[in-house]
């Protein structure tokens, strides 16, 4: 889905300065029938630290109706910059100690031991450690399900079922459709997204700026799905498809651009909502 060219790659790359996201409302929907928790009293050493990855671990409790996660790092990450995400959760993050910046909505402050920030539904946050040594607890409401601990990987959805998505996912764009539809088809954590234009999403955040852009650029577009193929992977619990799209733009500036990509998805189950979820996808233009 190259910008202000065909669905699929090629033309010009117009250089202009991405639209702003659009915000996203609140969402207090229910994503998922409560999963009882057992009462329990964990000992220091009981509950123990998973690693995220080099410099960084996590520990996670959950209740019926609430996670609460305290995240460790062992490095101070301000040398890079700070990206924003949404959860359709409500969080309250508390900072125990080192400090950390933090970005809620347009306002950034770099906050240390005893601060504390607040993020409603869908408002965009970010959180970079700024010591040494940094431990944040975040709390969560309705739970964090991507935290709870993997099931043995068990096919929920049917192939029709997966088709679907591809379809339904281009449809969206030749419905020119409020980004808040696509969002409800990402993963939130671990998306890896890339267009025909190279461009790469790595959040729910980073696609609201790309389609604000594609969006600014093209008058009309129209796809067709000439094939799709699924699967699923029993080892990673993943489904994959694979898709050819040809499609016809229609920019602004009077142009009408075709082209051909070939299109490969892979999707999560979450366990919240009728439906896997696109974690990693890509567009290949077909010369």
């Amino acid at each position: 889905m190259a910008l202000a060219v065909s669905g699929c790659g090629g033309g010009s790359k117009t250089k202009k300065e991405p639209a702003a996201p659009r915000d996203l409302k609140r969402d207090y929907r229910e994503h998922d029938h409560i999963k009882k928790v057992k009462p329990g009293i964990f000992p220091a050493d009981d509950a123990s630290w998973v690693d995220v990855d080099g410099t960084t671990r996590r520990k996670v409790f959950f209740n019926d109706r609430l996670t609460v996660e305290i995240v460790e790092s062992q490095k101070s990450g301000l040398t890079g910059n700070i990206t924003t995400g949404h959860r359709f959760n409500d969080i309250v993050g508390y900072i125990v100690a080192g400090s950390a910046m933090v970005t809620v909505g347009k306002e950034t402050k770099q906050i240390s031991a005893g601060g504390a920030f607040v993020v409603p539904s869908n408002v965009p946050y970010g959180v970079i450690p700024a010591s040494d040594k940094t431990t944040i607890v975040y709390t969560y409401t309705p739970p964090r399900e991507d935290l709870r601990p993997t099931a043995p990987a068990v096919r929920r959805f049917p192939d029709n079922e997966v088709k679907s998505i591809v379809y339904k996912w281009f449809a969206l764009f030749d419905e020119k459709a409020n980004v808040a539809d696509f969002l409800m088809h990402l993963a939130e954590t671990g998306l890896s997204v890339e267009m025909a234009d190279k461009k790469k999403i790595n959040s729910w955040a980073q696609f609201q700026e790309w389609y604000a852009r594609w969006a600014s650029q093209v008058e009309s577009f129209t796809s067709a799905v000439d094939s799709v193929a699924v699967g699923f992977d029993d080892n990673t619990g993943r489904y994959r498809a694979e898709a050819t799209v040809r499609s016809t733009t229609k920019t602004r500036s009077g142009k009408k651009l075709t082209g051909k990509c070939r299109v490969t998805m892979e999707l999560v189950d979450t366990n919240w909502g009728d439906a896997p979820k696109i974690v990693t996808y890509r567009e290949t233009e077909i010369k």
